[in-house]
């Protein structure tokens, strides 16, 4: 899935991934109004000549998806699903406005979080068939305040859940030397929450890392908090620890399970017989060429609040995307936002490619209504270039390394889009 920080698209490097990844990157700063200039081009009624378009190799045309391994992305689809009904950060701790880089639909054990021991995750988690990780904290800045993952796996009975639940807790953190993994065996300690006694909780006091793993029905309901800020003035200060945050893990454990009521998970079976494209947005979605640099891209599509587990500033986004009707969130070479008419969409892009660190370019040749940008900011992972583009009811955003190659993404998507009619 696309990762937006600082209103850009991320690119992938031999420590950073992409879109929701495992990336330390920091948070949305995009301003409506900010330094790069914000006119809205939908006075410009210009027609487009589709066959003028340089659009590279990349097809023009709406193209309906295929699946070579059915079983595989049902999974996949099923974690999807589940990232729409999950609570975001702040909906736990209204404090935490900034998505972290935690945020994946995942269906593999070395996918899942790379703080915790997996190597026996098949043994320990007999059963399983799809997980969504969301991440958050108070700050852009990743060392102030505190981390707060979430997440929740989905089994294919209640008992391989609980079973499970047990297991990757006993497996716990890992263990090695090295700056963020200071733990050794004997620091870590089980605690017990009164008001959740099935979950299995550990502390590691030295890190001020806390895991918990809460089994409710089909589902283990994970919670890891890593209080960043607490464990560098203790440790710099030698101020006296405060104890492990067993509040807010039953917070987070209750805010969960509160939405997990509205999730009915797929039987295993009819897995495969989820549809990949029921609203056709994949279909009318630039798609990501093999080996590209701008992430691990997935065919399918989220709605409004599953979409804002990858928003850095929630707050921001949030507003943008009400106020313009957002419904559906595809993704794959860019994305693509459905909106409620056609003055939102441009709106939308107006918005969501207004930044400071953004600076206007020319756009391609024939395309005269798209915006591109060079960005020019914090973040070091983020890519170059950027063009966005308004096409009836949907906005279009791609990013690449290449100006060129972003000025071809671009015109491809708007040819895909304007072919649809």
């Amino acid at each position: 899935m696309f990762d937006m920080r600082h209103g850009v698209g991320r690119l992938r490097s031999a420590h950073i991934g992409v879109r929701a990844a495992t990336a330390a990157v920091l948070a949305v700063t995009v301003l409506a109004n900010a330094g790069c200039g914000s006119q809205s081009h939908a006075a410009e009624d210009k027609t487009v000549d589709l066959g003028k378009l340089d659009t590279g190799s990349y097809p023009t045309k709406p193209k309906d998806p295929t699946i070579s391994d059915p079983a595989k992305q049902g999974r996949m689809l099923e974690a999807l699903r589940l990232g729409n009904i999950l609570p975001l950060g702040s909906d736990i701790d209204p404090v935490l406005v900034h998505n972290g880089s935690g945020t994946h639909a995942f269906t593999e054990a070395n996918s899942f979080n790379k703080s915790l021991n997996v190597d026996h995750f098949a043994d320990d988690a007999r059963g399983f068939v799809a997980g969504f990780a969301t991440s958050a904290r108070p700050s852009e800045d990743a060392s102030l305040g505190y981390t707060l993952t979430n997440a929740v796996m989905i089994f294919d009975s209640e008992a391989n859940a609980t079973a499970a639940a047990t297991a990757l807790a006993h497996s716990g953190f890992v263990l090695k030397a090295g700056p963020g993994f200071v733990l050794q065996s004997e620091e870590i300690e089980t605690l017990q929450s009164n008001q959740h006694p099935t979950a299995q909780i550990i502390w590691a006091p030295t890190e001020r890392r806390l895991g918990s793993w809460y089994p409710s029905g089909k589902f283990v309901v994970f919670t890891m908090i890593d209080q960043v800020e607490n464990f560098a003035v203790e440790q710099d200060f030698g101020v006296t620890p405060e104890p492990a945050p067993l509040a807010l893990t039953d917070k987070a454990i209750d805010v969960t399970v509160d939405r997990l009521k509205n999730f009915q998970p797929t039987p295993p079976d009819k897995l495969s017989g989820l549809p990949l494209d029921p609203d056709g947005m994949v279909r009318l979605t630039l798609p990501s060429p093999a080996g590209d640099l701008g992430g691990d891209g997935f065919p399918g599509a989220v709605d409004q609040h599953g979409i804002m587990h990858w928003m850095g500033d929630t707050v921001f986004y949030k507003a943008l995307m009400d106020k313009a009707g957002v419904d559906r969130v595809s993704d794959g070479a860019g994305f693509l936002v459905r909106t409620k008419d056609d003055a939102s969409a441009q709106a939308f892009t107006d918005g969501v490619s207004a930044s400071r660190f953004q600076h206007l370019i020319d756009p391609p040749a024939g395309l005269p209504t798209a915006r591109c940008v060079k960005y020019h900011g914090p973040d070091e992972h983020a890519a170059p270039f950027h063009c966005y583009v308004a096409y009836g009811r949907y906005s279009a955003t791609v990013w690449s390394l290449q100006q060129q190659d972003a000025y071809q993404r671009i015109s491809a998507q708007y040819a895909i889009l304007a072919s649809s009619k």
